[in-house]
């Protein structure tokens, strides 16, 4: 009976109930598409370093990385296949990428320009690292002879797919050393600093010029960024003359610092929003309980009681709060398949490419989007119904809402 007598009072003013309704569904989806777009764009952040160059951690000789060598070539992994089958093995890593990098210089025939090479094995990486955005031509895959250049050192070389470069180098041992080879691919990844720097080479083609069959280190591709710990334990387990360095020690500047930038920043818009949407959900559930002082005095005054007044509105507030909170997500659901492609954004600092932010919806962010909408509302309602129940019924009757 409570509950019919409840949705009939609902229904009975339309229009203060679409008030309220509108104001919690807005609230709702404002809080969770927020908590969406920023996690889409942390995790851009993140797989944007994951899948352009440095995998979800790389292996490397204890004591190399991040220290200056005079000749670094001696402190490379010198058995990267027993290394990569023993790593297969833990169930976390699905890929292994041996790397070797170098400087050199690239020649046109008319000019060189000085770069930073990687020897990679193409067909392998063509499918794992797929965030460099080749704007002309192909990825190296498997073209034996090719070379992949960054946008800005084919500006400075001014080579265009199909060219032919020329990259020469120091071997190990101190000699100078050279190869022939194609431009197949061109790409951009939106970090200035690489796009005008890095090239790519087959690894074997690499280690011809270097003289050498080490490898600098090995690149893993786990089943998630969230597995690393257990993966690097292993690592270091298995070949205690190695280290393991996650994404985030490789690329602290993008990959942690600014995951870390952009949570603080959710934060802060986050207490905000949560300040701003829970006075306005709390000013229309309130209002929808004071519009009627002089109804709800009458019904005292035909003898209902305090208790069962309070919760009549209690429940009415619950109705609307619900009905508010399912909108918002549905609109929210809704927005996100709209921009199923990414919310497209301007290049973020120190970038020169757009890249799309996909919304992700996490059905916690959900929930408590819905508890505070739905919370606030009846906790409003029962305050307001609390200061009509405190006031004289003779005054409450004289009341003009």
């Amino acid at each position: 009976m409570q509950l019919k007598f409840s949705l009939l009072n609902v229904s009975r003013n339309r229009r203060r109930s679409l008030v309220c309704l509108i104001s919690i569904a807005v609230s709702v989806f404002g809080l969770y598409f927020l908590d969406g777009f920023f996690t889409g764009l942390i995790a851009m952040h993140r797989e944007n370093s994951i899948h352009s160059r440095f995998g979800h951690g790389q292996i490397f000789q204890k004591g190399y990385y991040d220290q200056s060598h005079a000749k670094p070539w001696q402190h490379w992994i010198e058995n990267p296949e027993e290394v990569m089958t023993k790593v297969l093995e833990h169930p976390h890593v699905e890929q292994v990428f041996p790397r070797v990098q170098f400087f050199s210089l690239l020649s046109n025939g008319e000019m060189s320009v000085a770069g930073r090479g990687m020897g990679v094995r193409g067909k392998e990486e063509e499918s794992f690292f797929n965030k460099m955005n080749i704007v002309e031509g192909s990825v190296l895959s498997d073209h034996d002879d090719g070379i992949v250049i960054g946008i800005g050192l084919a500006k400075a070389l001014g080579v265009k797919v199909g060219d032919p470069v020329t990259v020469v180098g120091n071997t190990i041992y101190g000699s100078i050393n050279a190869l022939d080879l194609k431009v197949v691919g061109i790409f951009h990844m939106g970090l200035k600093e690489a796009d005008d720097m890095l090239f790519q080479v087959q690894l074997d083609q690499a280690q011809t010029l270097l003289d050498t069959k080490k490898v600098e280190s090995i690149s893993l591709g786990n089943t998630s960024h969230l597995v690393w710990d257990q993966v690097e334990g292993f690592v270091e387990k298995s070949f205690p003359v190695l280290e393991a360095r996650s994404v985030n020690v490789l690329d602290k500047i993008w990959a942690e610092n600014g995951e870390n930038f952009l949570t603080a920043l959710l934060n802060i818009f986050r207490l905000v929003f949560l300040g701003v949407i829970s006075l306005s959900i709390y000013n229309s559930s309130a209002n929808t309980v004071l519009e009627r002082t002089r109804e709800l005095g009458m019904l005292r005054a035909n003898g209902l009681s305090g208790s069962l007044l309070v919760k009549l509105m209690t429940l009415e507030s619950a109705f609307l709060a619900i009905a508010g909170a399912a909108i918002g997500l549905l609109l929210t659901l809704l927005v996100t398949q709209i921009f199923a492609d990414g919310v497209p954004m301007p290049p973020t600092p120190g970038t020169n490419r757009e890249l799309p932010v996909v919304i992700q919806l996490e059905w916690l962010d959900g929930f408590l989007a819905v508890g505070l909408g739905v919370g606030v509302s009846i906790l409003a309602s029962m305050s307001a119904s609390l200061q009509v129940l405190f006031l004289p019924i003779s005054k409450a009757l004289r009341s003009l809402s």
